[in-house]
């Protein structure tokens, strides 16, 4: 849960970004217009992997994990287009809910007594409270290092053509 689900959705992220650095296809970019449809599918997916029984289910079930691969994967695969084509608003409405979720839920992991996963000890379940709040903080922070970078290298430095 801390390693592999974050690992997998950046993979998504990789590969997104070597196949589309061409043109994407039409039919996506009709679908993934200012990048809602992706960022829809990506909160639908991370918010399911974040709940307890469905990564119970995972650890014990083969097929259920294989979707969890294929799920995430794409998760980041919709992110990565979808933070291509999104105007900023778009990306503040979906990020303030998306990471403000992942620091309740990593909170709320790492401050119960109770075991909520039944695959993991409640020591694990700690850690992986801590993580994801790191984790959401992490990437927070490194979207408004992405958005202030960019705003300023934008209106400071400008090539002459």
């Amino acid at each position: 849960m801390l390693v592999q689900m974050p690992l997998l959705v950046l993979g998504g992220w990789l590969v997104a970004g070597h196949f589309g650095a061409g043109q994407p296809p039409a039919l996506l970019e009709r679908f993934n217009r200012f990048g809602l449809t992706g960022f829809i599918v990506a909160t639908l997916i991370a918010g399911y992997w974040m709940i307890p029984s469905a990564i119970d289910r995972a650890v014990v079930m083969p097929g259920t994990d294989f979707a969890k691969i294929i799920t995430l994967w794409l998760c980041g695969a919709a992110l990565r287009h979808s933070m291509q084509r999104a105007p900023m608003l778009v990306q503040v409405f979906f990020l303030g809910y998306a990471l403000p979720m992942m620091v309740w839920l990593g909170l709320y992991y790492a401050t119960t007594d109770l075991r909520l996963c039944n695959a993991y000890s409640l020591e694990s379940q700690l850690a992986a409270g801590r993580a994801l709040v790191v984790l959401a903080s992490a990437a927070g922070a490194l979207w408004l290092y992405h958005c202030a970078a960019g705003n300023f290298i934008s209106t400071v430095w400008r090539p002459v053509k």
